[in-house]
């Protein structure tokens, strides 16, 4: 049974913002005039809203770049072998995107239900939402592993990857489809880790599988592994050689799905012995439910679509890009890269958010809630100022991180590499807000509103003006496309920004 609204007016869509009746609570605890309990340190219906979102959002954010590091050092270890290894990993990653939304709605649609249920202390309706959640979450990756490799040709070639390129994306998305269950049912247990608040076990078991994916990565990849030089510390020669598997492509997929297993296994023993903030039965997992199932896919199926249009939007535009040339569009790869990582650290502020929110829906904090969505907003603005300073900076030497070549070819690649980078420190702080703005909405459930300005900047904006510059008036220099994804999300941001303010999201019932 819904809990009613705690005012006198039960229409949430009638009820004002700022009237507000607070309910005390400690989650696991009734509500009660006297509370003689030591306040809990990780209950974060409670005590600073600032503190607790730090405390939360660092972790979160190492965790994602952890989990990011797996693909970055993919591409870092295959610039070594070629730019058309790049590519292959870029084609690869715009198929996989699409299907992997299908793990993102389920992710996304079970938090607020996960969380809520946590921060009211519903501890036994929150198992049991967690493992529906993980057995949905099975059923659909199977399904997934299944059309990814009877259509990856097919979509590869759609994109414009064709010899060398598709010869090895083939290679690399053979073997990722392959460990797709494995890796969404890593997804939902990180999920579990994020809606319960704790982010410190999640970031330790990440850690140790990106220390893992680092060492097994040029293991597999090249034939020959060596060890040094380090011509800043005066050593010139290698300190160790040793001979490796030889795999190319396929030796950066298998380390990939190699540290996935390592983390699934490593959080599974965490929740089956009691040492996170819920203790679960391998029993729940395996309690599949068309009821839970439906309210998943009610919450997450909207920004999911919201997802898959900027996805969607992404791969016109990158087959846009891709009509410059190998160089261009290798360039955009790194650029890729990076973004991915700036979407990860930003992640862990939006996932950080979404769980502050949740929480303090389900304990009837609602100022909480407000506060929590404006405070993250406020430090993604900061640190993205900052970061893209550095970035802009630092773009010559990133993009010959991943290109060290000195080949013609690698040359041209790396000079675009650092002009598309210099351009994105722009998009950065409109891309990232729209991001965490979107967090109120899909901590609270209410997702519906985040899906309709996701859809109506990318293929209102983003998508109309950048076939006009590259089809209609055929301009020669590829930077305008980046200029107009900056506006688009900007627009984005002031339009979310504005649904923030109005404050629905803060009644929704899920």
């Amino acid at each position: 049974m819904r809990r009613p609204l705690p005012m006198q007016c039960q229409d949430p869509r009638a009820a004002p913002l700022l009237q507000f009746t607070e309910v005390s609570r400690t989650p696991g605890k009734p509500s009660s005039g006297a509370d003689a309990r030591a306040p809990d340190p990780n209950d974060i219906t409670r005590g600073s809203v600032g503190r607790h979102l730090v405390r939360l959002a660092v972790p979160s954010a190492l965790t994602n770049l952890l989990s990011f590091s797996t693909t970055f050092i993919d591409v870092i270890w295959l610039g070594r072998v070629s730019p058309s290894a790049i590519a292959a990993v870029a084609t690869f990653n715009y198929f996989w995107f699409m299907l992997a939304l299908l793990n993102q709605m389920i992710g996304q649609g079970s938090v607020p239900l996960i969380a809520r249920s946590y921060g009211a202390g519903r501890f036994g309706e929150c198992r049991r939402v967690f493992g529906q959640t993980f057995s949905f979450k099975v059923i659909v990756a199977s399904v997934v592993a299944v059309l990814g490799l009877c259509f990856m040709r097919l979509a590869f070639s759609l994109f414009g990857a064709k010899d060398e390129v598709l010869d090895q994306a083939l290679i690399y998305g053979g073997i990722m489809f392959i460990a797709t269950p494995i890796m969404f049912s890593t997804f939902t247990l990180k999920t579990g880790f994020r809606a319960i608040g704790d982010m410190r076990t999640l970031l330790r078991v990440s850690a140790i599988t990106a220390v893992l994916n680092f060492i097994l990565d040029p293991i597999l990849i090249f034939e020959q592994v060596y060890i040094g030089p380090f011509p800043a510390l005066g050593i010139a020669e290698p300190l160790l050689t040793f001979p490796g598997a030889g795999m190319g492509i396929a030796g950066a997929a298998w380390g990939t799905a190699i540290a996935f297993s390592v983390v699934f296994i490593q959080s599974m023993y965490y929740f089956l012995t009691g040492r996170t903030f819920l203790t679960m039965r391998l029993r729940y997992f395996f309690q599949p439910s068309l009821d839970t199932a439906r309210r998943i896919v009610s919450i997450g199926m909207p920004p999911a679509l919201g997802n898959a249009a900027r996805h969607f939007g992404e791969l016109f535009v990158g087959a846009a890009i891709n009509s410059f040339g190998t160089t261009v569009f290798a360039g955009q790869g790194v650029n890729q890269m990076l973004m991915r990582g700036v979407r990860m650290a930003v992640m862990g502020i939006n996932i950080s958010s979404m769980t502050m929110v949740g929480q303090n829906l389900g304990a009837l904090e609602r100022r909480r809630a407000v506060r929590s969505a404006y405070m993250a907003l406020l430090v993604t603005a900061g640190l993205l100022v900052a970061a893209g300073g550095l970035l802009y900076w630092g773009a010559p030497a990133v993009a010959r991180l991943f290109v060290p070549g000195t080949d013609a070819e690698s040359l041209a690649t790396a000079e675009w590499a650092t002009r598309i980078l210099r351009i994105n420190c722009f998009v950065l702080l409109s891309f990232g807000l729209v991001q965490v703005a979107r967090s109120p909405f899909e901590g609270s459930g209410d997702t519906k509103p985040s899906f309709y300005v996701i859809a109506a900047t990318t293929w209102g904006i983003q998508v109309p003006l950048t076939a006009l510059g590259v089809y209609v008036w055929r301009l020669e220099d590829p930077s305008f496309i980046w200029w107009v994804e900056a506006g688009a999300y900007g627009l984005g941001f002031l339009a979310l920004l504005l649904l923030i303010r109005r404050g629905r999201w803060a009644h929704k019932e899920v």
